[in-house]
């Protein structure tokens, strides 16, 4: 089996799962930021000294800045284009080999949980996704 291949669908799998986690928390982060954008602006300003509606108005604005400056779109861009790479390949395992893959590497769950869960050891866990990438790297 070739070395490399396997190496390039390891590293794309722990990279869809860094991007899917990074696209949760900008989401909560834009979220938060655009409920308390959203608070700001309902606020009745003309009780406000200049000082302080300066200051409301700059608030306002950086939340905007922030809000823009989260690359959620690009994320979620990129992420679908790894994920549409891989998820045909991984659609063809059977249910068990899914799941495991799926656990491994798209969430992050350690190979002790795994094993817990399907009835496997973690050694056994470990050999059987060396497996899957190996039969992953046939299907790409």
């Amino acid at each position: 089996m070739d070395n490399d291949k396997i190496k390039k669908i390891k590293k794309d799998l722990r990279q869809l799962r860094r991007l899917q986690h990074g696209v949760d928390v900008a989401m909560q982060v834009r979220e938060r930021h655009e409920r308390r954008l959203a608070v700001l602006q309902a606020m009745d300003v003309t009780d406000l000294s200049e000082a302080d509606l300066t200051a409301h108005i700059e608030e306002i604005e950086r939340l905007r800045a922030v809000i823009e400056t989260l690359g959620v779109e690009e994320t979620i861009k990129r992420a679908t284009e790894l994920e549409s790479k891989y998820m045909g390949a991984i659609g063809k395992l059977d249910q068990l080999d899914r799941t495991i893959i799926i656990d491994a590497y798209i969430n992050g769950k350690p190979y002790w949980k795994i094993g817990r869960d399907v009835g496997y050891s973690e050694v056994g866990i470990q050999k059987r996704v060396n497996k899957i990438i190996e039969i992953l790297a046939k299907y790409l």
